[in-house]
């Protein structure tokens, strides 16, 4: 029947033109009611529909033998309103920041607002770099007060800590982030104070994106580094969240220290007498001797006698009917 035949030639056109690109076919059609087979060119056969070509394989991101590059790990897309920063909300996930590193980028960008307010140093420029440089001290991996469980040190270029500073760049623009006393490469608030204080040198204005990205290159001037470090800056501004990282108690010291003599006592061992030549031991005590007894103290001496308490007469019986019969002689 003819109406079979038309309503399968149009078939066999659609799918020939479907695959025009990817081989020649042969397409044989009859008008009678067999059915429209399509031959390709390796030979497989089909009814209406051509083979699809394999496709072609692509190279696997951090394969094994092969360790991921960070600065080829892009941020996640985050849409917000222009103008509108997303606030930092608690979670995981790609933008999720460790609740203790958090806190160093965002005293570094305030500690800097006092101290160089011209440079406008964003937290997030700093967190980017923190993210690419060490994925946020290791996610987290510090003591109470951020220091590095495991310290970082570049094999080659003898890069340090967390933000990865030179040792020159260190050297010069250490700081004391934490106010613990002490400025240490490997402890996440020092580091990144001494990141920041290094990016506003110079009378740095980071308040331009073209600024924080020529600001980046101090740490790396490839171009794909500066370009993430754009992008992590960006997303972070919009949408980072926190994280409670891995946070442990500081090392307990290993020995009890040695508890310092009293002033103005004597050592035990300075008294006791040296043995006596020619006996195997220390020479008898001799007799202690009693302790001598004091009198009791005397009694003192009393000055005087009292006198004698006065006689007073009786009173007079001033009514009659009440005083006592006077006695008989």
């Amino acid at each position: 029947m003819r109406w079979q035949g038309l309503i399968a030639v149009p078939v066999v056109l659609g799918a020939g033109f479907a695959a025009v690109a990817s081989s020649p076919a042969t397409v044989a059609a009859t008008e009678n009611t067999e059915p429209v087979v399509v031959t390709a060119a390796d030979g497989s056969t089909g009814i209406g529909v051509l083979p699809a070509d394999p496709a072609s394989p692509r190279p696997v991101r951090g394969a094994a033998g092969t360790a991921p590059d960070p600065a080829a790990d892009l941020p996640p897309a985050v849409t917000v309103a222009p103008g509108q920063p997303s606030p930092v909300m608690a979670g995981e996930g790609p933008l999720a920041i460790p609740e203790l590193v958090l806190y160093a980028y965002r005293a570094a960008e305030m500690q800097l607002a006092i101290s160089e307010p011209g440079c406008a140093l964003p937290w997030h420029l700093l967190a980017a770099i923190g993210r690419i440089t060490s994925q946020h001290a290791d996610s987290g991996r510090t003591d109470v007060l951020g220091t590095l469980t495991t310290a970082r040190v570049a094999p080659g270029t003898g890069r340090l800590g967390p933000m990865q500073l030179p040792p020159a760049v260190w050297s010069q623009f250490s700081a004391d982030g934490n106010a613990d006393g002490a400025a240490d490469p490997q402890n996440v608030f020092d580091a990144t104070l001494a990141a920041g204080t290094w990016l506003c040198s110079d009378d740095a204005r980071l308040a331009e994106p073209d600024a924080r990205a020529r600001a980046a290159a101090r740490f790396d001037p490839s171009p794909e580094f500066v370009s993430n470090v754009q992008a992590w800056s960006a997303a972070y501004e919009k949408g980072a969240a926190v994280s409670p990282g891995i946070v442990v108690p500081p090392p307990m010291p290993s020995a009890t220290p040695a508890v310092p003599a009293l002033p103005n006592t004597v050592d035990v061992a300075e008294t006791v007498p040296a043995p006596v030549a020619g006996t195997t031991g220390a020479p008898p005590p001799g007799p202690v001797p009693a302790p001598a007894v004091e009198p009791d103290p005397a009694p003192a001496p009393v000055v005087g006698t009292p006198p004698p308490a006065p006689v007073l007469p009786p009173l007079p019986c001033l009514v009659p009917a009440l005083c006592p019969a006077p006695p008989v002689p």
